[in-house]
């Protein structure tokens, strides 16, 4: 377990992932910084692509922040784990970037340019990576989702620099979690 949280109202988890700083942007996008201040969140969880530390530095002035490798935080070396398991407010969270290692990376590859994109191989991942949790936390996709499948969420936030058609506009993510239950809300920006 990476950590628990816990706090008797409600505890608000800002989710960033695929921000690419610099190779898709200079900088984070202010009103994704805005966003997750106007929110007071208690943390936020980087799904990775993270790129370059100065990120999660700027991040943490504003929350706490938990991050793992996606497949271009190569700068990173092995300081962040592919795979967290969190508790928060006693509902198991994971959270990863989706490729789950080299192999797994190719063979997406191969199946996104054959058939495209299907979130059904990244939830097939992700339930035989951690099959306790509540909510499934990952990016890489670029493309925000919340799908509901027996009573877990698979959240995708989305990229805060470079979304991927259809959806246009840049996202992050809202979760909030108090003792009886989790909401998750995605947060577009322009």
């Amino acid at each position: 377990m990476d950590g628990r949280f816990f706090s008797s109202g409600i505890f608000r988890v800002g989710v960033v992932s695929d921000t690419h700083i610099p190779d898709r942007a200079r900088n984070l996008p202010s009103a994704l910084l805005r966003g997750l201040q106007d929110d007071e969140v208690d943390l936020i969880l980087h799904a990775g692509d993270i790129s370059v530390p100065r990120v999660l530095d700027e991040l943490g002035e504003i929350a706490p922040v938990l991050a793992v490798k996606g497949n271009r935080d190569l700068l990173f070396g092995e300081e962040l784990p592919l795979v967290r398991v969190l508790e928060i407010n006693g509902f198991v969270v994971m959270l990863t970037h989706g490729h789950m290692g080299l192999a797994s990376y190719w063979m997406d590859k191969f199946q996104h340019l054959m058939w495209g994109y299907r979130s059904d191989r990244y939830i097939n991942r992700l339930i035989n990576a951690a099959p306790n949790a509540s909510v499934y936390i990952f990016g890489h996709s670029h493309k925000s989702e919340e799908i509901h499948i027996d009573e877990k969420l698979f959240f995708n936030p989305g990229s805060a620099t470079f979304s991927m058609p259809p959806e246009t506009r840049k996202s992050w993510g809202l979760l909030t979690f108090s003792e009886s239950g989790f909401t998750s809300t995605i947060k577009y920006f322009e």
